[in-house]
């Protein structure tokens, strides 16, 4: 997370300096993205970066949890409009996230992210900054999931569902990148696995 300086600033400048860190890793993946070229864009010396952030990873990590609740915000919205359905929201979702890469400027940065996945971003992008923050995570976005829609016997199942639901996505948009699919590929792939996994892979007797 940011130190506390960076929240004291006024929120143009937060703004600006957060847009010249996303300028950046749009450019280049965190290992090789570079702290001279975003100070450089947003007009600050390398000194008032570091009273801001503790490294490039902290810029980069908290520029991912802004998307990360901007996403979730989104999904509990898809969630209400279509009466808690979890599979029609994230099917929904999937596609508008694919849209949004549309623009050079988003592809770029989450092709960089998705083909660089790790732990430390999965878990960012899933769960919070903590591993920890898994259960209260998800039971937020619980609260919007029709659970009987869903054959979970457990507030725990459900939670674990939307987390399965999101690994998909996840996993979905990484094979996106690394294998070159077009938007169309990559959403038939995941409405084909959500499909499978909607209605269950095992025979019913």
């Amino acid at each position: 997370m940011p130190k506390q300086t960076f929240f004291n600033l006024p929120e143009d400048k937060q703004k600006k300096l957060m847009e010249a860190a996303r300028v950046e890793f749009s450019r280049a993946p965190l290992h090789e993205a570079s702290i001279s070229n975003i100070i450089k864009k947003c007009g600050v010396s390398r000194g008032s970066f570091y009273q801001y952030f503790e490294d490039k990873d902290d810029a980069f990590y908290y520029l991912l949890k802004q998307y990360t609740n901007e996403r979730q915000e989104r999904l509990m919205l898809l969630l209400d409009e279509h009466n808690g359905n979890l599979f029609e929201a994230m099917t929904i979702m999937f596609q508008q996230t694919l849209d949004r890469f549309e623009k050079e400027e988003n592809r770029s940065y989450f092709k960089h992210v998705f083909l660089n996945m790790n732990h430390k971003i999965q878990n960012t992008m899933a769960s919070g900054e903590k591993e920890k923050d898994f259960p209260d995570h998800l039971s937020v976005i619980q609260e919007h999931v029709d659970a009987d829609l869903l054959q979970a016997e457990s507030e725990k199942e459900i939670r674990h569902t939307i987390h399965l639901v999101r690994l998909l996505m996840f996993h979905t948009l990484v094979r996106h990148f690394s294998k070159g699919w077009t938007k169309e590929e990559a959403f038939e792939t995941f409405t084909l696995e959500l499909n499978l996994m909607r209605k269950g892979l095992e025979m019913k007797e």
